[in-house]
């Protein structure tokens, strides 16, 4: 196969892993910076990725950076890379965080920096390449060089990563939109709003197996019903009693306290408050304290207890 370009990938996490395997197979070739001695140095061997020196002078021969390391690694790489990467390259980031954090277009303009963000976690990301499935993404040209032919380059990134639906928006719009979800609903409302419900239900007599699956098995077959039908549709396809039940209850806590604390999340976010609150949180601290919490919950327990009779088990 005719090799489509080359990519220099920094990091390779779950998320770089599942680009560099699409990518790979669409036809790109793909190598590897990473730190002297980085355990991942081994994942590249094993998948057939050649691998360079994050500070070696090979980083010259390339015009095409995918920035996957973590967000807060980002700025750091650019300032020890600066004097080795051309001007007019290109930067490509998954996520808008560092970009809109640390103004990294204005400490270096003499790069491209290009988004293209998937909208899923790596796993389903090399799920839906293998299976020709579908996957939306968001992408951003505002700090591009080239706008013409950095939107052709990305364009053809975002096909052969496996994206098929790709949607503009700017930096800042990804970064607070990601935020958002992720603080209101996807790590906030749904794993404590089930901890809370099944808490609840035990309270009242119901056995653990019961509760377990009312809770938090339940809300994947909820959302593999939401996605495909979208709100209308669901809506009708529900039972009555789901639906009366539903309605009242989104009356109750959907008030406007509700209301209220999700603009304060999204205020926390606009201001750059937050971005100042992940930089005073020790989070290998707080997430060994997160850990320390969920570990000691029935609910925990009960899902391992039940895992292996309800999920597919990874070999």
């Amino acid at each position: 196969m005719e090799t489509k370009g080359q990519l220099l990938l920094f990091g390779l996490g779950s998320q770089a892993k599942a680009w560099a395997l699409n990518l790979r197979d669409s036809g790109w070739e793909i190598t590897v910076a990473l730190r002297n001695n980085s355990p991942s140095e081994k994942v590249a061997q094993q998948l057939g990725l050649p691998v360079i020196a994050i500070a070696g002078p090979e980083l010259s021969q390339f015009k095409n950076f995918l920035m996957l390391t973590p967000d807060e690694s980002h700025g750091q790489i650019l300032r020890q890379l600066a004097p080795s990467i051309l001007a007019g390259s290109r930067i490509i980031y998954a996520h808008g965080y560092s970009f809109v954090k640390e103004s990294l277009s204005s400490e270096f303009p003499q790069y491209g920096h290009l988004l293209l963000a998937p909208k899923a976690i790596a796993s389903e990301v090399r799920f839906q390449y293998e299976t020709v499935g579908k996957l939306g993404a968001a992408f951003s040209l505002e700090a591009a060089i080239e706008t013409d032919s950095d939107e052709k380059f990305l364009r053809a990134l975002a096909k052969d990563l496996g994206i098929t639906g790709l949607y503009p928006c700017t930096f800042q719009q990804e970064c607070y939109a990601d935020l958002f979800s992720e603080q209101s609903l996807l790590c906030g409302l749904l794993p404590y709003g089930a901890l809370h419900s099944y808490n609840l239900l035990i309270k009242r007599g119901i056995p653990k197996e019961i509760a377990y699956m009312e809770c938090w098995l339940e809300v994947k077959l909820i959302a593999d019903a939401m996605i495909p039908l979208g709100p209308e549709k669901f809506f009708k396809m529900i039972s009555p009693n789901a639906l009366i039940g539903g309605e009242k209850a989104q009356g109750i806590i959907f008030d406007k306290g509700y209301q209220t604390h999700l603009e304060r999340l999204a205020e926390e976010i606009w201001s750059g408050d937050f971005f100042g609150q992940v930089s005073a949180t020790d989070f290998e601290a707080l997430q060994a304290k997160v850990q320390e919490f969920w570990r000691g919950q029935d609910l925990t327990r009960t899902h391992r207890e039940l895992a292996p009779e309800l999920y597919p088990q990874k070999q």
